[in-house]
């Protein structure tokens, strides 16, 4: 039974959560021969009117793909132009394979992605396969827009027994138990960083560095040089959780509401501020003149000017290819570390770069799924994918492709390396995110982050953590 309801919490979680995982493409639809045409399509809030659907019982074996006849898959992602060319390669290698089976590939930039896959919902016209998000995918799998892959697992039509189950946990509904998402990737928080600009200055950047000493690198970074740190990038719940991860929770938001203190962000907004005041962290005046939505433009790597140029820039490791190759334009060689936080164990975490699922909207799942398990266990596909979306979750696969993806990729034994080291230095991922939270990301954390990072604060470090508190509370409350 399908039951398709989409929330207008959607659209404010798609512009600024877990984002950072998100890279930026053109809005295009590329079908198996290459061809692009623009898609415009506005994002749909509206409640959907409940349908009710039989969704199609697994093959109990593994299904060939050349059975089908011809047909046309559509596989939908968000990504950056690297992505978006290795998924055709990967795409059109299974074409070869099974000539029947042609692609209709739907790329777009973050924000676009969800605002089309939204009006998509809401017209059941879903692709057959859809790169999900961990923070998202619990919202659409309670809207009926997600398979449920368990038959398929257990069945063995869909191999995960080269995954850790801790990983393929990460695919599981909280409602049911169910898998509805297989992770596409490994990833981790990660702080790519300068390493031209500190080996210049004679400055080692550790992993689990604590927050005073990322603070007394900035200092010097930008008494020498001038060169300050951009926040974040975007003002979402990441770094926030990320703070609450180590102060010891075991998730920043609850059913009623979140779990840390006043007293607690009382520290995260005092931290803010006195960098702000300090002079090496921007302050809201400069982002009016710093793009940080894309990689190409992001200060870490881009602009001639000290006074708009970052010398760290916080994300996830899978993006860190995509750094080092805008940086090499500038002559610029990256590091990469963790985030700062004063219990970086704590703090850390593994999690799904992206996963893919099939959606509900398929007409033909065994098939769909049958791509699904190509994507996530076959060799030549993942050396075609060049672990762009992350170190693959298939061990085994992960090992096989590694001396050709550093070939091509030659950050791959790097993340492999950074990705070993967090494992034996993380705890448990949180829980995915409630349906408020993305409201929470809108109307609290955004204005409050804003007015934390400006030059001359009208607000005590108190008053925003009052504000944060109860404002996210009140959210969950009304949810």
């Amino acid at each position: 039974m399908k039951k398709k309801v989409i929330a207008t919490v959607l659209s404010g979680l798609m512009i600024l959560s877990l984002a950072a995982c998100g890279d930026t493409a053109a809005d295009t639809t590329t079908t198996s021969s290459g061809s692009q045409t623009e898609t415009k399509t506005e994002t749909k809030t509206e409640t959907k009117t409940e349908t009710t659907t039989e969704t199609p019982a697994a093959s109990a074996e593994a299904f060939d793909p050349a059975s089908v006849g011809d047909i046309t898959v559509g596989f939908g992602w968000w990504g950056n132009q690297v992505r978006d060319e290795v998924t055709k390669a990967a795409c059109d290698h299974f074409t070869e394979l099974y000539p029947n089976v042609k692609f209709n590939l739907n790329s777009q930039a973050w924000n676009d992605y969800w605002a089309q896959m939204t009006s998509f919902s809401s017209s059941d016209t879903l692709p057959d396969l859809m790169q999900q998000d961990y923070a998202y995918f619990e919202q659409w799998v309670e809207a009926g827009d997600l398979l449920d892959l368990t038959p398929y697992v257990e069945s063995g039509a869909l191999d995960l027994s080269n995954v850790p189950e801790s990983i393929v946990n990460t695919g599981k509904s909280a409602s049911d138990g169910h898998i509805y998402a297989i992770c596409a990737g490994m990833n981790a928080p990660a702080l790519s960083y300068n390493k031209t600009l500190t080996d210049e200055l004679g400055i080692t950047v550790p992993d689990n560095m604590t927050w005073d000493q990322f603070a007394e690198i900035s200092k010097k970074i930008y008494d020498e040089k001038g060169i300050g740190v951009v926040w974040h990038n975007f003002n979402s719940e990441n770094p926030i959780a990320y703070f609450a991860r180590g102060k010891g929770h075991n998730a920043l938001f609850e059913a009623d509401g979140v779990t840390v203190s006043e007293e607690e962000m009382t520290e995260f907004y005092t931290r803010l501020q006195k960098a702000v005041a300090e002079g090496w962290l921007f302050d809201t005046d400069k982002f009016a003149s710093v793009d940080t939505a894309t990689i190409p433009q992001s200060p870490l790597v881009y602009g001639s000017d000290p006074s708009v140029r970052s010398w760290c820039s916080f994300n996830f490791s899978n993006q860190y290819m995509a750094f080092c190759d805008a940086a090499k334009a500038d002559g610029i060689e990256l590091g990469i570390s963790t985030w700062p936080e004063d219990n970086g164990t704590k703090a850390n975490y593994l999690k799904p770069s992206q996963f893919f699922s099939v959606t509900t909207d398929t007409q033909n799942p065994d098939l769909a799924v049958a791509i699904l398990n190509y994507l996530i266990n076959d060799v030549d596909a993942n050396t075609l994918l060049r672990a762009e979306r992350g170190v693959p979750a298939n061990s085994e696969v992960a090992a096989a492709i590694a001396d050709t993806v550093s070939q091509t990729d030659y950050t791959y034994p790097i993340i492999v390396e950074y990705l070993d080291m967090v494992s034996k230095n993380s705890t448990d991922i949180f829980p995915p995110l409630p349906g408020y939270a993305g409201t929470v990301n809108t109307d609290v954390i955004e204005g409050l982050t804003s007015r934390a990072l400006s030059k001359n604060p009208s607000d005590t470090p108190e008053q925003l953590a009052k504000e944060f508190v109860e404002g996210a509370n009140k959210v969950a409350a009304e949810y």
